[in-house]
């Protein structure tokens, strides 16, 4: 029995589904490997004060950390959190103006985490000293946190910390 030309391409991309959807579904969509359950178990938290949209290397260190990260950790294991440390007077037109520079921000960069603004206040203590990466591991029990701008050193311990 032989079969025709059409059949073997139905065969070949029905076995490339097979594959896909049992192996490397991960692989499929863009991931770096199948066998990322050691991610499931971390976290990025980033904390960006307001302040320091004026700061351009802690900006660079931002962006240039978020373009290293995983496929898994630039679409939902990394939260942003945007805070203020104006006074109560100036808040409502200092959160309007946070909350514009931080869209056009994310859309300049093509960030695909989702970034919030502390209207609350909730975050602020975290920013005390400077905006920075908070890592949530939950395999070694332990939070790491990076202040920007980072230097060569704390990005490959970041990464040796995501990867292990």
């Amino acid at each position: 029995m032989t079969l025709k030309f059409c059949d073997w391409i139905i065969i070949l991309l029905f076995g490339c589904l097979v594959f896909f959807h049992f192996r490397g579904i991960d692989l499929a969509a863009g991931r770096d490997s199948p066998d990322e359950d050691v991610f499931d178990k971390k976290l990025l938290l980033f904390i960006l004060d307001f302040q320091d949209f004026s700061c351009m290397t802690c900006l660079d260190s931002f962006l240039g950390l978020y373009q290293q990260l995983p496929f898994r950790f630039k679409t939902s294991k990394t939260w942003g959190i945007l805070v203020m440390k104006k006074s109560e007077k100036e808040e409502n037109k200092q959160l309007w103006i946070a909350e514009k520079k931080l869209r056009g921000f994310i859309r300049a960069n093509q960030i695909t985490f989702p970034f919030l603004v502390d209207r609350h206040r909730i975050f602020s203590e975290l920013a005390n000293k400077e905006s920075g990466v908070l890592l949530f591991d939950e395999n070694q029990n332990v939070v790491f946190r990076y202040d920007f701008p980072l230097t060569g050193e704390q990005y490959e311990e970041i990464f040796v910390n995501l990867m292990e």
